[in-house]
């Protein structure tokens, strides 16, 4: 390929799309030119280029969980507190929360041992009563198989997510991260297990791992042929 057509005609298109101002050229668009011109050199001696697009789930270095920076710190509460709670009550809690719900509750209170009860309240509005944690805990204790099971299916999709990304460099989606949960669970003999998208959600929130978009260009290189003849022989 002519690198010299291509660049010209690379030229004409964004001076096509857009208005040609002239101004003096940054610095950063220098480094921006000299990138783009490497990867303009792969198409040198090329025969077929093709531009792959694609997203993956990536470790997000830049995550910023706003909604956990509440500070907890104008009063003291504590959440074993049961004055004035109606102990007809601990019936109905378990009939308005799953087990999951009161896992991922609790899960979140025991990061954030500081945080008063008003704060709790606000981000989980079912939770009524501080008791309700404590409810909770006693709860999933005599569930504790089951949460045990989950613990270890949460740890085989973040191995599993790491070694395909940091590893052996592969492209991850979320349906990935189903078949490795689903996999561990009929490890486990979990055979009803579903994988729900509010808890791909929290797995995901809890590792830190967002959507990422990646643009990869493909060249292949032109065969150079020698042309042989009987004549001689």
């Amino acid at each position: 390929m002519n690198l010299v057509n291509i660049a010209k005609h690379l030229l004409y298109l964004p001076e096509r799309e857009f208005s040609n101002e002239g101004s003096r050229t940054s610095a950063d668009e220098i480094v921006a030119s000299e990138q783009l011109f490497e990867v303009l050199k792969s198409f040198k001696d090329s025969r077929f280029s093709e531009l792959d697009v694609y997203q993956t789930l990536d470790f997000d270095d830049e995550y910023d969980e706003t909604t956990d920076k509440e500070e907890g710190t104008d009063e003291e509460e504590s959440l074993d507190d049961t004055d004035d709670f109606d102990e007809n009550q601990q019936q109905n809690i378990y009939n308005h929360f799953t087990l999951e719900e009161m896992e991922e509750i609790v899960e979140w209170v025991d990061q954030h041992p500081n945080y008063k009860f008003t704060t709790i309240k606000h981000r989980f509005q079912k939770v009524k009563h501080p008791i309700y944690i404590t409810r909770f805990r006693e709860y999933i204790r005599k569930n504790g198989t089951r949460f045990e099971k989950l613990e270890k299916i949460k740890q085989f999709m973040w191995d599993e997510f790491y070694v395909k990304r940091a590893v052996e460099k592969e492209a991850v989606h979320d349906t990935d991260l189903e078949l490795f949960a689903i996999q561990k669970a009929r490890e486990l003999k979990w055979d009803n297990f579903i994988v729900s998208e509010s808890f791909l959600t929290r797995f995901k929130k809890k590792n830190r791992i967002s959507s990422r978009r990646y643009n990869k260009i493909i060249t292949r290189a032109s065969s150079i042929r020698k042309v042989c003849t009987l004549e001689g022989i």
